[in-house]
C-alpha cells in the first residue's frame, strides 16, 4: 500500500511541477512529510537525514569547479576547437564524444566520474552543434556504462567483489563480470545508435565556423587546474591496476575523492583569481539540486517503506523460465528507479540468481546482465545520479526544464530494447 502511495506521490509531483511549473522537488519534500511522518512514524530528524548529502555535494562542488571555466570562457573555447576540428565531419561528433567518454571509463575511474566531469564538456559540444541534449545525455551515460565493468574499471571491481561474495569463487566471479562487460559493451552502443538515429544526430551543423582565437592566460591556467584535478581522480586507480599491492597507490585510491577534489580545484580558481566566485556560483544549477535531492528524499522514504525488499520477495515467487528474465528485468529497473545500480539492485538480487535460475531454467549470466542492463538504463532518468549530472551539465535554464521531461521518457525505450535482445538470444 505504502509503495503504491510514494510511486502515485512521484507521479502526482511530476504532474503538478509540469503543469504549475513548480519546482517537482518541493513538491516530493512536502509528500515525504505527509507520508513518512504522517503515515510511517519516521521523525522529522530522520526525515531530513535523508536528504541525499553525497549526490547534493557532488553536484554543487563540480559545478561550482567548473562554474570557474564556463565564467572565464574555458568551457566555449574547448567546446569550439572541438566542433572546429570536426567542422567537416559534423556527423562524426557524436561518436567521437562516445568514443571518448567509453575510454576515459573504463581505464580506471568509472562511468560515475565520467558523469562528473564530462557532463559539461559534452553538453557545451552539443550546445555549439545544435545537438540534442537528450542524444548527449544518452552518449554520455551509455559510453560510460559501455566499458565500466572491465577489470580494472570502478564497476568491474565492484561487480566481482558482488559475485564473490555472492559465494562464487574468484575465477568464476571474474567470468561473470567479463560477460556483463561484453554484454553493456553492446548494449550502450545499440542504445546510442538508436539514439543518433531517432534524434538525428547525423545532421549536425558547425555552421560557418571562424577558427577559434587563441587561449587567455586565464583559460590555460584553467586548463591546467582541469587537467590536475581530474589527471588526481584518475591516476591512482590506474597505477593500482597496473601495480597492484603498492600501499602509497592504494591509500590514494582509497581516499581521493571527486567531490573534495573539486572543491580543492575551485578553492584554487578563487586563489588564482581565474573568475569571480560569485560568478562561478552563478552557474551552480540550484533549482536542479533542489529538484534531485527533494525527490531523493522521497525516495529514501520508499526505500524505507520496503520498496526494494518487497520488489525483491515478490520476483522469487512469480517468475517462470519464459517470463524469468522479462519479470527480472523491469523489476530491477523498478529497483534502479529508487536506488543504485551497483549499490543496491546488483547487491540485492545476485544473491537471488542462483535460485532463481534454478527454479526457472533461465541461464544465470543471461539474468545478471538482464538486472545490469535494465537497471543501468533507469540511470538516464533526472532523478538518478547520472540523469541528474547530465541535467546539471546544461547551461541553458530553458533547454534544462525541457531536457528534464525528455530524459522521463528514455528509460523504457531502453529496457524495451533489452528485453527485444534478451529476446533475440544475443545476450548472456
Amino acid at each position: 500500500m505504502l509503495t503504491a502511495l510514494i510511486i502515485l506521490a512521484i507521479i502526482i509531483s511530476i504532474g503538478i511541477g509540469y503543469f504549475l511549473s513548480i519546482n517537482i522537488g518541493f513538491l516530493a519534500m512536502a509528500f515525504s512529510y505527509l507520508i513518512g511522518v504522517g503515515l510511517m512514524d519516521i521523525t522529522v530528524k530522520q526525515l531530513i537525514s535523508f536528504w541525499p548529502i553525497n549526490l547534493f555535494f557532488i553536484i554543487f562542488a563540480v559545478t561550482f569547479f567548473f562554474g570557474f571555466a564556463i565564467s572565464n570562457g574555458t568551457m566555449e573555447q574547448v567546446a569550439h576547437r572541438s566542433v572546429y576540428a570536426a567542422r567537416k565531419s559534423p556527423a562524426l561528433i557524436p561518436f567521437a564524444l562516445y568514443a571518448i567518454v567509453a575510454a576515459i571509463s573504463g581505464i580506471g575511474p568509472g562511468h560515475y566520474a565520467v558523469y562528473v566531469f564530462l557532463a559539461p564538456f559534452v553538453m557545451s559540444v552539443a550546445s555549439r552543434t545544435g545537438m540534442s541534449r537528450v542524444l548527449a545525455s544518452v552518449l554520455l551515460v551509455c559510453g560510460g556504462m559501455a566499458t565500466t565493468f572491465d577489470s580494472i574499471s570502478l564497476g568491474g571491481r565492484v561487480a566481482q567483489g558482488i559475485f564473490e561474495q555472492a559465494g562464487y569463487d574468484t575465477a568464476t566471479a571474474a567470468a561473470y563480470t567479463h560477460t556483463l562487460l561484453i554484454d553493456s559493451f553492446l548494449m550502450q552502443t545499440v542504445v546510442f545508435l538508436a539514439a543518433y538515429v531517432a534524434l538525428k544526430g547525423y545532421r549536425l551543423e558547425t555552421g560557418d565556423i571562424e577558427p577559434p582565437q587563441p587561449f587567455t592566460p586565464q583559460q590555460r591556467k584553467t586548463l591546467w587546474l582541469i587537467t590536475m584535478v581530474v589527471g588526481g581522480i584518475v591516476a591512482p586507480p590506474i597505477l593500482l591496476a597496473m601495480v597492484p599491492g603498492q600501499p602509497v597507490i592504494a591509500w590514494l585510491a582509497k581516499h581521493v575523492d571527486a567531490t573534495f577534489f573539486a572543491i580543492l580545484g575551485a578553492v584554487i580558481a578563487s586563489i588564482l583569481g581565474l573568475a569571480k566566485e560569485k560568478d562561478a556560483l552563478a552557474k551552480v544549477p540550484w533549482s536542479v539540486i533542489f529538484l534531485i535531492c527533494g525527490v531523493g528524499m522521497l525516495i529514501s522514504v520508499a526505500v524505507k517503506a520496503g520498496t526494494v525488499n518487497a520488489l525483491s520477495a515478490w520476483l522469487g515467487q512469480h517468475v517462470t523460465q519464459v517470463s524469468a528474465p522479462y519479470i527480472t528485468g523491469v523489476s530491477s529497473s523498478m529497483m534502479s528507479f529508487f536506488s543504485s545500480t551497483l549499490g543496491v539492485v546488483m547487491p540485492t538480487l545476485y544473491p537471488i540468481v542462483p535460485g532463481l535460475s534454478a527454479q526457472s531454467g533461465a541461464s544465470p549470466t543471461l539474468l545478471f546482465s538482464i538486472i545490469m542492463l535494465c537497471a543501468s538504463m533507469t540511470g538516464f532518468s533526472p532523478f538518478s545520479s547520472a540523469g541528474a549530472l547530465a541535467l546539471a551539465g546544461v547551461a541553458e535554464e530553458g533547454e534544462r526544464n525541457r531536457l528534464f521531461y525528455r530524459l522521463l521518457l528514455v528509460p523504457p525505450c531502453g529496457v524495451a530494447i533489452v528485453l527485444l535482445f534478451a529476446f533475440l538470444g544475443v545476450l548472456g
